[in-house]
């Protein structure tokens, strides 16, 4: 049982417990009334107003331990929803969820017709930023890049770190000439906004492939061609787009 259906059965069994202590106490009065004698209605109205103040309080401290035990509940869930579908260090999708986020837009877009495309980025020379200025410095460098690729892309894109100082980038509804131009806007961003190291500033640069998806290939497929996309980017000097189709067809 996962910890969603535990906060539902545990917020089933509080409602059940609220109704359950109310339907006892009128049942208790209702008895007592029934067995007591005419006489003794002072003490009677006396008993009924204590419960009913029972009741209220009874009542009142169940809704409060509701609420608290569905406000931690919302809170675990949110972290374990976290831990499993986004990267801790960037914020953004891990290699897992990425994939299948690509799933999904791949088989929303057979059904709609539109295109997609998928994409590699890679930073450029980060095993030397890594080792001249330190890994935290390169935790660094991967949070910026994270950032100015949300920052340049619409809200429906979707990114995810994929491995190391590698990204996926999924642009639904985007053909291949819409892509390169929102990923050009990826490219610039990242090259012109620095991270400052200490007095000096370092300046990055990102090296992309991208595939427009065919609805019968493989997501894994595309992703490949994106990355040989990726490699080209980099054989021709780096902080460059490159798509699969062009490389193909230069290499024929």
């Amino acid at each position: 049982m996962n910890i969603r259906q535990i906060s539902i059965n545990l917020s089933k069994n509080m409602n059940r417990f609220i109704v359950l202590n109310i339907l006892m106490l009128i049942a208790t009065w209702a008895i007592f009334l029934y067995f007591s004698k005419y006489e003794q209605k002072e003490v009677l109205a006396g008993i009924l107003l204590a419960g009913l103040g029972l009741i209220i309080s009874n009542f009142t401290i169940a809704k409060t331990l509701k609420r608290k035990m569905e406000k931690i509940i919302k809170h675990s869930l949110d972290q374990v929803e976290t831990q499993l579908y986004f990267d801790e260090l960037t914020s953004v999708y891990n290699r897992k969820a990425g994939m299948n986020r690509l799933n999904e837009e791949i088989a929303r877009a057979r059904r709609s017709g539109k295109p997609i495309c998928v994409a590699i980025l890679d930073i450029d020379n980060f095993k030397i930023i890594n080792d001249t200025y330190g890994h935290l410095v390169g935790d660094r460098v991967l949070r910026h890049v994270a950032l100015q690729i949300k920052n340049s892309l619409r809200t429906c894109d979707i990114v995810a770190r994929y491995g190391g100082e590698e990204f996926l980038i999924i642009l639904p509804d985007t053909d291949e000439i819409n892509a390169i131009m929102a990923l050009d806007r990826v490219k610039m961003n990242v090259a012109k906004k620095p991270i400052r190291v200490g007095r000096e500033y370092l300046y990055i640069t990102v090296s992309i492939g991208v595939k427009e998806i065919s609805y019968n290939e493989h997501p894994l497929s595309s992703i490949d061609k994106a990355d040989k996309a990726l490699y080209q980017a980099k054989k021709n000097g780096k902080n460059k787009i490159e798509v699969f189709l062009n490389y193909a067809h230069n290499k024929n």
